[in-house]
């Protein structure tokens, strides 16, 4: 399996030809990106915590970005006289269904490689897609759904593989998008720390280096499942964890991280936990987040809360998530509720 990242960009991709070629992308073009940056609940006396509401994309969530910048630069860079364009990329979800979404738009013919724990929403959102799929035992996780797209490529060279979590178009995606709509909103003030989920580390490394040119001391936050953390030399395993994020196993990082210069620190987050703080945060502001959303808010809660009341904490909400896990969260949190509060009425 080959790690080497590629396609260095210094600026994100021109939509120009994909445009001229498909006009049916200018209305997606159009409602892509300018998500909005929200206050939200944080702790008292601590800093301020901004979220990216990435729900408010296109397909609703984050990946719509870079599933445009990797079709675009596809685009760019396919000769179409000589054979149709075809893509192929590896995915735990929402690009998967990004993807699937743009080619269908386009009538391009998509193939991604998603694991078999894929929920039935994903599953029925790809089929209307039309998307071709192949799955992968979700017990080889990222490694195995990588693995084999680059597989695919090599034996069927007709597919065009965007390799997401390689292609340097994810991090200039969300440096010269993402972190510089961040920059514009935050209005002549700076962030203090940046927190993302690592899936890709994508979006940690692309936005850092947006938001670094305002701020050279920004502090750094990865957050990655306790489930399967960055980094960590155990195999991948099959267990739950919060969606679009975790290590790959074996001692293997994901590559975009080490484009940060500097020091990065890592915060684990529970899949009961995060799936307790998508019902929290639902029940406190009525606005539906994502696992790794509220696995996000979580490591912002804790690193705000050793900031002083000035300074600014950002992070990102990369998509919604769906009722079922909110509904798991709820049920978690209202049984933790009964023993606390059987634990309290014991000691009064």
């Amino acid at each position: 399996m080959d790690f080497s990242l590629f396609n260095a960009q210094t600026v994100a991709p021109s939509t120009d030809k994909a445009l001229q070629i498909f006009p049916q992308l200018r209305q997606y073009s159009e409602a892509l990106g300018n998500t909005p940056l929200i206050e939200v609940p944080g702790p008292r006396n601590g800093a301020r915590i901004l979220a990216k509401l990435e729900s408010r994309n296109p397909s609703g969530s984050i990946k719509d970005r870079v599933a445009f910048g990797l079709f675009c630069d596809a685009v760019n860079n396919h000769d179409f006289d000589s054979a149709p364009l075809r893509l192929l990329d590896s995915s735990g979800g929402n690009m998967a269904r990004a993807l699937a979404h743009l080619g269908h738009l386009c009538n391009i013919p998509v193939h991604v490689v998603i694991p078999d724990s894929a929920s039935d929403e994903l599953l029925q959102s790809l089929s209307s897609s039309k998307a071709i799929v192949t799955k992968v035992d979700r017990k080889h996780f990222l490694l195995g759904i990588i693995a084999r797209s680059q597989q695919i490529a090599r034996e069927e060279p007709g597919w065009t593989l965007l390799s997401q979590h390689l292609n340097l178009v994810n991090t200039a995606v969300h440096q010269y998008h993402t972190g510089a709509e961040i920059c514009r909103q935050l209005d002549g003030s700076h962030a203090d720390a940046w927190i993302s989920a690592v899936g890709t580390g994508g979006t940690l490394a692309g936005v850092y280096a947006a938001l670094s040119q305002q701020n050279p001391q920004l502090h750094v936050v990865g957050c990655t499942p306790s489930e399967m953390p960055f980094g960590t030399m155990e195999p991948p395993n099959d267990l739950s964890r919060f969606a679009g994020a975790g290590g790959f196993g074996f001692g293997f990082k994901q590559p975009f991280v080490s484009l940060i210069p500097s020091s990065v620190t890592f915060q684990s987050v529970s899949n009961d936990k995060s799936l307790k703080a998508m019902y929290r945060f639902f029940e406190e502001t009525g606005i539906p987040i994502g696992g790794s959303a509220a696995a996000n808010w979580v490591v912002a809660y804790n690193v705000a809360a050793k900031f002083g009341k000035d300074a600014t904490v950002v992070t990102v909400f990369a998509d919604a998530g769906s009722n079922t896990d909110r509904e798991r969260g709820r049920q978690l949190l209202n049984s933790e509720r009964k023993v606390n509060g059987s634990i309290s009425n014991a000691n009064s």
